[in-house]
């Protein structure tokens, strides 16, 4: 790919999606595209090129959806897993067991793996869940990661990426040579389409936030837009969960660190009332109800190809 090309998708990239690909990243971006290339039946890079340049939306929409990164499994970090599920979901379940609702989102959440982790992880911890309204939202960039979270189906190969056999046992049904997550998972589940870089309106609050690698693919000043209006779809002392040893300059200003975590992070107060949570690993966070989305303007694409 010619520097002058490799450069435009850059551009491209950074406006439309807001990610932020350095000279070490040159042959991911060139290896992706010649995928979609050859997918769509281009003949060069330079004939998409020529297409892009002309302003073609949907087009424009399929190039930065095939970019998305879509490194995902169950259960990722299983330690980090495991903590939320032994550690803060005692401590939500018991904090909200008068109101008995919960609302959890994940963002970038790519083909699902990390959502339905959360439903398997909370369906293992509480008891009597059936009288509790809990909601966990998946968005991601790529309609195609979206469209094989809504379905729920996986290969041997992903659902042994991080569930043991009872497990998949637990949560899925074997249907042909393929897994299908189980009916009541599903209902504790949905997933959306969301371009990171669109506002979203709440009507009310999260109380634990997903966004794990996700944050370090934008640029700075994405970060910290990112970071305010994650902040804002929560309560002072909602959760945020960021990858593993993710560290993202500017996070502070809107969030402390977990006392005794390396990747979990609570929303600050953002008035002189301070929040109702003890920072520390033993953690509770007070019930709201979901946030409404707000359809987000996002570029069509019809004919899009997670």
């Amino acid at each position: 790919m010619r520097r002058q090309d490799y450069e435009f998708l850059l551009d491209l990239l950074r406006e439309h999606a807001g990610w932020e690909f350095d000279e070490e990243q040159y042959f991911v971006v060139d290896k992706k595209i010649s995928n979609f290339i050859r997918e769509k039946g281009y003949a060069s890079v330079e004939e998409l090129i020529t297409e892009l340049k002309i302003g073609n939306r949907p087009l424009i929409s399929q190039v930065v959806e095939s970019m998305a990164f879509s490194d995902t499994s169950f259960y990722r970090d299983y330690d980090v897993f495991m903590r939320f599920e032994k550690s803060l979901l005692p401590n939500l379940r018991e904090n909200n067991r008068a109101r008995k609702k919960l609302r959890f989102w994940s963002l970038g959440c790519s083909s699902g793996q990390e959502t339905y982790s959360i439903a398997f992880a909370i369906k293992r911890k509480f008891i009597g869940l059936d009288n509790w309204d809990i909601n966990i939202v998946g968005t991601d960039i790529s309609s195609l990661a979206i469209s094989k979270a809504q379905k729920g189906l996986y290969n041997n190969f992903e659902v042994q990426t991080g569930l043991n056999a009872q497990m998949i046992l637990d949560f899925f049904s074997l249907q042909g040579d393929v897994w299908q997550v189980n009916e009541d998972i599903a209902k504790m589940v949905e997933f959306r389409r969301y371009n990171m870089l669109d506002a979203l309106t709440f009507s009310s609050k999260f109380e634990v936030i997903f966004c794990r690698n996700v944050l370090r693919y934008f640029a700075a000043e994405y970060q910290n837009l990112i970071l305010e209006r994650i902040s804002n779809c929560q309560n002072p002392g909602g959760i945020l969960y960021l990858g593993k040893n993710e560290r993202i300059p500017g996070i502070e200003k809107y969030y402390d660190k977990l006392d005794g975590y390396n990747c979990a992070y609570v929303c600050k107060t953002k008035t002189a009332e301070k929040p109702r949570l003890s920072v520390s690993p033993q953690m509770g966070v007070d019930a709201n109800q979901m946030p409404k989305f707000v359809r987000p303007q996002i570029l069509s694409s019809p004919t899009i190809k997670k």
